[in-house]
């Protein structure tokens, strides 16, 4: 199985199988993938997806930025596609580094947009690609509350959300030749700004499955988002990271 799965210019797509969860095995390949925006996608890149029934697609952006760069699966026969944007029109990431895992909380704290956004991959009929722009912030706490939710550890949440700078890194120096003033941790993606955010999230909620409910999710919702990463003895809730 390809943990990091190289298909057309997508710099960042990744499985998220194959993580150990609490009480034994490991959520599943082929399920789940977090990316960056789909582009420069071959035939062949095509039905990959198809061939693995990985047909509902999760856009994580803004309209902007789908209007500047169109998500190609958006137009391809066979893909459902949603658009659920985790920030609201002329929200931001935050511009100061120490500020990284406040924004993060920021844009989870009671919102209707992240239940939204997993809503639709709680209800999707098969595989589910979810993405933002560069697959690191927005698309890596919707990976950390889903593998959380699974009931993979910490330390593994964290693990997955910190490669993505090994992966953008060098379209992160393309760009920087280009706008010397990108702030210098553009394109990070340090373990302390997920376990920033966490750290909060489970202060005011408990645990992930604890924010979930409180932002409206239903027990059956949250049954179908385990389903999407665990065989189905697994799918009633148990442990989870925190």
């Amino acid at each position: 199985m390809l943990r990091h799965i190289p298909l057309g210019r997508m710099y960042n797509l990744r499985d998220l199988g194959g993580y150990p969860v609490s009480g034994g095995g490991e959520t599943l390949w082929e399920k789940l993938l977090r990316g960056d925006n789909p582009e420069h996608l071959t035939e062949e890149d095509l039905r990959w997806l198809l061939d693995r029934d990985i047909t509902t697609v999760v856009d994580l952006r803004s309209e902007a930025e789908t209007r500047r760069k169109p998500d190609q699966l958006a137009s391809q026969p066979g893909f459902y596609y949603f658009h659920c944007p985790l920030l609201s029109e002329g929200d931001g990431m935050p511009n100061l580094e120490t500020d990284v895992g406040q924004g993060y909380f920021r844009m989870l704290d009671g919102s209707d947009l992240v239940a939204r956004a997993l809503r639709t991959v709680a209800c999707a009929p098969a595989g589910v690609l979810f993405h933002c722009t560069a697959g690191k912030d927005r698309t890596g706490l919707m990976a950390a509350l889903l593998l959380g939710l699974a009931g993979v550890e910490r330390a593994d949440l964290l693990a997955d959300y910190q490669v993505s700078e090994t992966y953008l890194a060098d379209i992160i120096r393309q760009i920087k030749t280009k706008v010397p003033t990108l702030s210098a941790f553009a394109g990070a993606s340090k373990a302390e700004y997920l376990s920033d955010c966490l750290d909060l999230l489970e202060e005011k909620y408990g645990s992930v499955s604890g924010y979930l409910q409180a932002i409206g999710l239903t027990e059956e919702e949250l049954t179908a988002l385990r389903g999407k990463l665990l065989p189905p003895d697994h799918t009633k809730g148990g442990p989870e990271f925190g």
